[in-house]
Protein backbone atom coordinates (compact mmCIF):
# COMPACT_ATOMS: atom_id res chain seq x y z
CA UNK A 1 0.00 0.00 0.00
CA UNK A 2 1.41 3.58 -0.85
CA UNK A 3 0.45 6.32 1.34
CA UNK A 4 -2.02 8.27 0.48
CA UNK A 5 -2.18 11.38 -1.17
CA UNK A 6 -3.93 14.62 -1.48
CA UNK A 7 -6.11 16.02 -4.42
CA UNK A 8 -4.97 13.65 -7.36
CA UNK A 9 -6.58 14.34 -10.81
CA UNK A 10 -9.23 12.18 -11.56
CA UNK A 11 -7.87 9.95 -13.72
CA UNK A 12 -5.87 8.60 -10.55
CA UNK A 13 -8.40 8.02 -8.58
CA UNK A 14 -8.36 4.66 -7.23
CA UNK A 15 -4.97 3.63 -7.61
CA UNK A 16 -3.82 5.09 -4.40
CA UNK A 17 -5.77 6.01 -1.12
CA UNK A 18 -6.58 9.85 -1.64
CA UNK A 19 -8.53 13.00 -0.61
CA UNK A 20 -10.11 15.48 -2.64
CA UNK A 21 -10.30 19.02 -0.55
CA UNK A 22 -12.25 21.86 -2.56
CA UNK A 23 -13.94 25.55 -1.74
CA UNK A 24 -15.87 27.08 -4.73
CA UNK A 25 -18.52 28.89 -5.94
CA UNK A 26 -18.78 26.92 -9.46
CA UNK A 27 -17.80 23.43 -9.97
CA UNK A 28 -19.30 20.33 -12.01
CA UNK A 29 -18.28 16.92 -12.40
CA UNK A 30 -20.50 14.89 -15.30
CA UNK A 31 -21.01 11.07 -15.00
CA UNK A 32 -17.72 9.89 -13.28
CA UNK A 33 -17.58 6.41 -12.23
CA UNK A 34 -15.08 6.51 -9.63
CA UNK A 35 -13.42 3.92 -6.72
CA UNK A 36 -15.37 3.41 -3.89
CA UNK A 37 -16.03 6.68 -1.84
CA UNK A 38 -17.03 9.05 0.97
CA UNK A 39 -18.33 12.39 0.16
CA UNK A 40 -18.77 15.05 2.81
CA UNK A 41 -19.57 18.85 2.90
CA UNK A 42 -17.28 21.46 5.27
CA UNK A 43 -19.73 24.27 4.42
CA UNK A 44 -22.98 24.39 2.43
CA UNK A 45 -25.02 21.78 0.37
CA UNK A 46 -24.13 19.84 -2.48
CA UNK A 47 -26.07 17.61 -4.62
CA UNK A 48 -24.62 14.61 -6.17
CA UNK A 49 -26.88 13.19 -8.92
CA UNK A 50 -26.74 9.03 -8.92
CA UNK A 51 -28.61 7.74 -11.71
CA UNK A 52 -32.10 9.06 -11.29
CA UNK A 53 -31.52 10.00 -7.53
CA UNK A 54 -30.63 13.60 -6.33
CA UNK A 55 -28.64 13.24 -2.94
CA UNK A 56 -28.06 16.29 -1.27
CA UNK A 57 -25.44 16.36 1.19
CA UNK A 58 -24.88 19.43 4.11
CA UNK A 59 -22.67 19.81 7.17
CA UNK A 60 -24.52 17.06 9.15
CA UNK A 61 -24.54 14.27 6.89
CA UNK A 62 -22.75 11.84 4.48
CA UNK A 63 -22.78 9.71 1.00
CA UNK A 64 -21.13 6.72 0.14
CA UNK A 65 -20.50 5.64 -3.33
CA UNK A 66 -19.59 2.39 -4.86
CA UNK A 67 -16.88 1.67 -6.97
CA UNK A 68 -17.60 1.97 -10.40
CA UNK A 69 -21.12 4.27 -9.61
CA UNK A 70 -21.03 6.57 -12.43
CA UNK A 71 -22.39 10.00 -10.26
CA UNK A 72 -22.86 14.18 -11.25
CA UNK A 73 -22.47 16.89 -8.99
CA UNK A 74 -22.48 20.45 -9.93
CA UNK A 75 -21.99 23.77 -7.49
CA UNK A 76 -23.67 27.33 -8.31
CA UNK A 77 -23.39 29.40 -5.34
CA UNK A 78 -22.71 32.91 -4.30
CA UNK A 79 -21.01 31.92 -1.23
CA UNK A 80 -18.05 29.35 -1.82
CA UNK A 81 -19.23 25.79 -0.66
CA UNK A 82 -16.22 23.41 0.68
CA UNK A 83 -15.93 19.78 0.07
CA UNK A 84 -13.71 17.09 1.73
CA UNK A 85 -14.14 13.47 -0.02
CA UNK A 86 -12.16 10.40 0.38
CA UNK A 87 -11.46 7.84 -2.12
CA UNK A 88 -10.15 4.32 -1.46
CA UNK A 89 -8.02 2.59 -3.05
CA UNK A 90 -9.15 -0.15 -4.99
CA UNK A 91 -9.06 -3.80 -3.40
CA UNK A 92 -7.89 -1.64 0.27
CA UNK A 93 -11.14 -1.81 2.33
CA UNK A 94 -11.67 -5.53 0.95
CA UNK A 95 -8.13 -6.02 2.29
CA UNK A 96 -9.26 -4.71 5.27
CA UNK A 97 -12.14 -6.42 5.47
CA UNK A 98 -10.30 -10.11 4.99
CA UNK A 99 -8.07 -8.86 7.47
CA UNK A 100 -10.32 -8.06 10.40
CA UNK A 101 -12.74 -10.95 9.72
CA UNK A 102 -10.68 -13.40 7.55
CA UNK A 103 -13.27 -14.18 5.48
CA UNK A 104 -12.97 -13.65 1.17
CA UNK A 105 -17.08 -12.59 1.06
CA UNK A 106 -17.55 -9.81 -1.91
CA UNK A 107 -18.33 -6.59 -0.06
CA UNK A 108 -20.74 -4.31 -1.63
CA UNK A 109 -22.00 -1.36 0.53
CA UNK A 110 -25.12 0.34 0.17
CA UNK A 111 -24.59 3.50 -2.12
CA UNK A 112 -26.87 6.06 0.67
CA UNK A 113 -27.04 9.25 2.30
CA UNK A 114 -26.14 9.09 6.04
CA UNK A 115 -27.08 11.51 8.67
CA UNK A 116 -24.55 12.61 11.05
CA UNK A 117 -22.28 9.54 13.22
CA UNK A 118 -19.83 9.04 16.10
CA UNK A 119 -17.33 7.31 13.44
CA UNK A 120 -17.12 8.59 9.91
CA UNK A 121 -18.51 12.24 9.82
CA UNK A 122 -16.01 13.60 12.44
CA UNK A 123 -13.50 11.65 10.80
CA UNK A 124 -13.97 13.35 7.32
CA UNK A 125 -14.04 16.70 9.28
CA UNK A 126 -10.47 16.02 10.62
CA UNK A 127 -9.11 15.18 7.77
CA UNK A 128 -10.14 18.05 6.13
CA UNK A 129 -8.97 20.38 9.08
CA UNK A 130 -6.07 18.58 9.25
CA UNK A 131 -4.28 20.47 6.46
CA UNK A 132 -0.77 19.08 5.51
CA UNK A 133 -0.02 15.83 8.31
CA UNK A 134 2.41 13.11 8.10
CA UNK A 135 2.09 10.35 5.47
CA UNK A 136 1.48 8.24 8.79
CA UNK A 137 -1.18 9.76 10.24
CA UNK A 138 -3.38 9.92 6.76
CA UNK A 139 -2.58 5.85 6.08
CA UNK A 140 -3.81 5.71 9.84
CA UNK A 141 -7.37 7.45 9.12
CA UNK A 142 -7.79 5.28 5.94
CA UNK A 143 -7.52 2.29 7.95
CA UNK A 144 -9.87 3.83 10.69
CA UNK A 145 -11.99 4.57 7.83
CA UNK A 146 -12.12 1.60 6.58
CA UNK A 147 -13.12 -0.05 9.62
CA UNK A 148 -15.57 2.42 10.43
CA UNK A 149 -17.17 1.57 6.54
CA UNK A 150 -17.43 -2.16 7.62
CA UNK A 151 -19.44 -1.02 10.48
CA UNK A 152 -21.89 0.73 9.24
CA UNK A 153 -22.28 -2.16 6.47
CA UNK A 154 -22.81 -4.49 9.11
CA UNK A 155 -25.65 -2.03 10.58
CA UNK A 156 -27.01 -1.98 7.49
CA UNK A 157 -27.09 -5.75 7.44
CA UNK A 158 -28.29 -5.92 10.28
CA UNK A 159 -31.25 -3.39 9.18
CA UNK A 160 -32.39 -5.29 6.46
CA UNK A 161 -32.28 -8.78 8.29
CA UNK A 162 -35.15 -6.98 10.08
CA UNK A 163 -37.38 -6.41 7.11
CA UNK A 164 -40.32 -9.50 6.65
CA UNK A 165 -39.45 -11.12 3.79
CA UNK A 166 -37.74 -14.82 2.89
CA UNK A 167 -35.41 -13.68 0.43
CA UNK A 168 -32.80 -12.01 0.85
CA UNK A 169 -32.67 -10.28 -2.35
CA UNK A 170 -36.40 -9.10 -1.63
CA UNK A 171 -35.03 -7.43 1.80
CA UNK A 172 -32.21 -5.50 -0.08
CA UNK A 173 -34.42 -4.24 -2.97
CA UNK A 174 -36.74 -2.64 0.14
CA UNK A 175 -34.00 -1.38 1.83
CA UNK A 176 -32.52 0.65 -1.08
CA UNK A 177 -36.07 2.05 -1.43
CA UNK A 178 -36.56 2.73 2.20
CA UNK A 179 -32.71 4.58 1.79
CA UNK A 180 -34.76 6.57 -1.36
CA UNK A 181 -37.39 7.71 1.12
CA UNK A 182 -34.76 9.00 3.74
CA UNK A 183 -32.65 11.08 0.85
CA UNK A 184 -35.45 12.65 -0.29
CA UNK A 185 -36.66 13.59 3.53
CA UNK A 186 -32.68 15.05 3.36
CA UNK A 187 -33.04 16.89 -0.17
CA UNK A 188 -36.30 18.75 0.43
CA UNK A 189 -36.32 19.70 4.42
CA UNK A 190 -38.19 22.97 3.37
CA UNK A 191 -40.86 21.59 2.15
CA UNK A 192 -44.57 20.37 3.80
CA UNK A 193 -44.03 16.28 3.05
CA UNK A 194 -46.44 14.01 3.31
CA UNK A 195 -45.96 10.39 4.17
CA UNK A 196 -47.56 9.37 0.38
CA UNK A 197 -44.64 12.08 -1.22
CA UNK A 198 -42.27 10.50 0.72
CA UNK A 199 -43.68 6.64 -0.32
CA UNK A 200 -43.52 7.82 -3.65
CA UNK A 201 -40.07 9.12 -3.93
CA UNK A 202 -39.10 5.74 -2.10
CA UNK A 203 -41.15 3.65 -4.90
CA UNK A 204 -43.63 1.80 -2.59
CA UNK A 205 -47.36 2.49 -1.45
CA UNK A 206 -47.50 4.65 1.52
CA UNK A 207 -48.77 1.68 4.15
CA UNK A 208 -45.69 -0.70 3.12
CA UNK A 209 -43.02 2.07 3.37
CA UNK A 210 -44.48 3.31 6.74
CA UNK A 211 -44.36 -0.40 8.00
CA UNK A 212 -40.89 -1.31 6.66
CA UNK A 213 -39.10 2.30 7.72
CA UNK A 214 -40.17 1.14 11.25
CA UNK A 215 -39.33 -2.51 11.05
CA UNK A 216 -35.64 -1.00 9.46
CA UNK A 217 -35.11 2.08 11.11
CA UNK A 218 -37.05 1.83 14.85
CA UNK A 219 -38.70 5.01 14.09
CA UNK A 220 -41.12 6.27 12.21
CA UNK A 221 -40.57 8.59 9.54
CA UNK A 222 -42.09 11.47 11.05
CA UNK A 223 -39.62 10.43 14.26
CA UNK A 224 -36.71 10.62 12.08
CA UNK A 225 -37.86 13.78 9.84
CA UNK A 226 -38.62 15.96 13.22
CA UNK A 227 -34.79 14.37 14.11
CA UNK A 228 -33.31 15.33 11.11
CA UNK A 229 -34.81 18.94 11.06
CA UNK A 230 -34.18 19.49 15.08
CA UNK A 231 -30.56 18.51 13.83
CA UNK A 232 -30.16 20.98 10.92
CA UNK A 233 -31.46 23.79 12.79
CA UNK A 234 -29.35 23.57 15.54
CA UNK A 235 -26.10 23.22 13.26
CA UNK A 236 -27.34 26.74 11.28
CA UNK A 237 -28.20 28.61 14.76
CA UNK A 238 -24.79 27.68 16.37
CA UNK A 239 -22.96 28.53 12.70
CA UNK A 240 -24.95 31.52 11.67
CA UNK A 241 -26.48 34.54 12.72
CA UNK A 242 -29.95 34.58 10.87
CA UNK A 243 -33.04 35.23 12.54
CA UNK A 244 -34.67 32.05 13.70
CA UNK A 245 -37.73 32.89 11.93
CA UNK A 246 -35.48 32.37 8.81
CA UNK A 247 -34.07 29.85 10.08
CA UNK A 248 -37.14 27.72 11.25
CA UNK A 249 -38.95 28.39 8.00
CA UNK A 250 -35.70 27.00 5.81
CA UNK A 251 -35.91 23.53 7.75
CA UNK A 252 -39.38 23.22 7.17
CA UNK A 253 -41.24 23.96 10.75
CA UNK A 254 -44.45 26.18 9.66
CA UNK A 255 -44.84 27.48 13.04
CA UNK A 256 -41.99 29.13 15.41
CA UNK A 257 -43.89 28.52 18.50
CA UNK A 258 -44.25 24.48 17.74
CA UNK A 259 -40.89 24.70 16.43
CA UNK A 260 -39.53 26.00 19.85
CA UNK A 261 -41.15 24.14 21.58
CA UNK A 262 -39.78 20.66 19.71
CA UNK A 263 -36.46 22.19 20.01
CA UNK A 264 -36.61 22.76 23.44
CA UNK A 265 -38.12 19.22 24.01
CA UNK A 266 -35.19 17.71 22.90
CA UNK A 267 -32.08 19.79 23.29
CA UNK A 268 -33.39 21.06 27.10
CA UNK A 269 -33.59 24.96 25.93
CA UNK A 270 -35.05 27.27 23.53
CA UNK A 271 -33.46 28.23 20.31
CA UNK A 272 -32.71 31.58 21.49
CA UNK A 273 -30.71 30.03 24.82
CA UNK A 274 -29.07 27.62 22.68
CA UNK A 275 -27.57 30.13 20.54
CA UNK A 276 -26.53 32.67 23.35
CA UNK A 277 -25.07 29.64 24.84
CA UNK A 278 -23.29 28.68 21.70
CA UNK A 279 -21.41 32.10 21.09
Amino acid sequence: MRSAAVNLPGAELGSINSILRATARRHDVRNFAGPLSIKSVIDGTVSWNIGRREVAVDERSFLVLNDGEPYSMEIDSIRPVTTCCVFFERGFVEDVYRDFTGSDRRLEFFSSLYMRDDRILPRMQLIHRSGKTSSLWLDQQFLLLARDLLLLHGEARRQIERLPAVRESTRTEAFKRLSRGREFMHANLDQSLTLERIARAAGVSTYHFHRLFVRAFRESPHAYLTRLRLDRARWLISTQDRPLVEICSEVGFESLGSFSTLFRRKFGMSPGTFRRSSK
